[in-house]
């Protein structure tokens, strides 16, 4: 059989595959290929040891692979655009017995969660099915954040939803300058619940205005997810602080890995962050919140549903019953994170939401 291959891709004009090997193992080689709507796709694509290690040992699931080495794990995750489920999860979490790298060979990062995952549950009013998958979820991303080993993410292409929450509660990040990054999941009628809504509260509260004014970062971070705005660079990126100054950006796709496991030398003695503690407003700063929904609802700007995702996520981001006076842990916020995601997930608006943007790709405005 192998003669026979070898003999076509030599009438061809096309390496054999043991001459493909070897090229890949000693080259970096760009492949070029034209899409069915005629598109064209330049992938990068090697075997050589500094770029693609080989592992000694591979744990698979449906949704993701670990690849480990003597010194740190790699997690890829391998659904269609890496959308998480359960699966994605537990290789995560299995995978922090080493320094972590959750890198992908594939175009995108994450393009969030698997969304019609979730709708399996609810065309079936399976409520207790998602709260459980969410709690997991945030439970996952907490444990990355705190995990005794650092935790590195790579990303390029697409780091949207549950991908970015991914991202923002690893230790460090090193992001491609081809990077599409952002909390999105307002256009569906949800809010961000594996952990979003808390850590851009914490980035924009580390803010020199905000020192002053306690409804600074709140508010910014209600504009912000409400409107679902997204970067589409590194560099667009850190003025939402969906990046941080010292994230590493990195022009050169190929280096994202070597840079990740310089970063991993560096810190041998690393040690978890510190736990992020709130200070927020509560019903004061959420009928500041809501001021602007009734403005934005008047103008025509956002409909029914719209308002009231919009109060959802402003029960989150000040903090729920609350006072300025009184102090909040990550917790309290991924527990505020998963009672506005339920309510949502629960409602028939939001469900036509997630159903219309599976099947055409576009939101529905309700």
């Amino acid at each position: 059989m192998n003669i026979v291959k070898d003999k076509v891709a030599e009438l061809k004009g096309i390496p054999t595959r043991e001459a493909l090997m070897e090229q890949l193992e000693n080259e970096v080689l760009e492949v070029t290929f034209l899409k069915i709507n005629g598109d064209k796709r330049i992938m990068t694509c090697t075997l050589k040891d500094d770029i693609k290690p080989k592992a000694t040992k591979l744990d698979k699931n449906n949704s993701a692979e670990i690849y480990r080495f003597n010194d740190f794990n790699i997690v890829e995750f391998t659904t269609k655009a890496n959308a998480l489920d359960y699966d994605s999860m537990d290789s995560l979490k299995n995978a922090t017995d080493k320094p972590l790298i959750i890198i992908n060979e594939a175009m995108q990062f994450s393009a969030g969660v698997n969304l019609s995952y979730t709708m399996n549950f609810a065309k079936k009013e399976d409520f207790k099915s998602i709260e459980k998958f969410v709690r997991y979820f945030q439970e996952t991303c907490k444990h990355l954040k705190y995990s005794k080993y650092p935790v590195i993410s790579a990303p390029s292409g697409l780091a949207l939803g549950g991908g970015f929450e991914v991202l923002c509660q690893s230790n460090f990040v090193v992001s491609h300058t081809n990077i599409v990054v952002g909390l999105v999941e307002t256009i569906v009628g949800l809010i961000p619940a594996g952990g979003g809504c808390k850590e851009m509260l914490w980035r924009w509260s580390q803010t020199e205005e905000a020192k002053n004014d306690p409804d600074y970062a709140p508010l910014k971070v209600f504009d912000i997810i409400g409107y679902a705005k997204t970067a589409t660079s590194a560099i667009e990126a850190e003025p939402l602080k969906y990046l941080k100054p010292e994230d590493k950006k990195i022009m050169s796709r190929n280096s994202l890995l070597s840079i990740s496991k310089e970063i991993l030398e560096k810190n041998k003695e690393f040690s978890p962050p510190t736990e992020c503690k709130f200070k927020l407003s509560g019903k004061p700063l959420k009928e500041k919140m809501i001021k602007l929904l009734e403005k934005l609802y008047n103008d025509k700007v956002i409909l029914d549903h719209g308002i009231e995702v919009g109060k959802e996520l402003a029960n989150v981001l000040s903090g729920g019953e609350t006072s300025v006076d009184k102090e909040l842990n990550e917790d309290d916020l991924y527990k505020l994170e998963l009672n506005a995601f339920m309510k949502l997930i629960e409602s028939q608006k939001t469900q036509e939401r997630i159903k219309h943007t599976l099947a055409t790709g576009k939101p529905l405005i309700n």
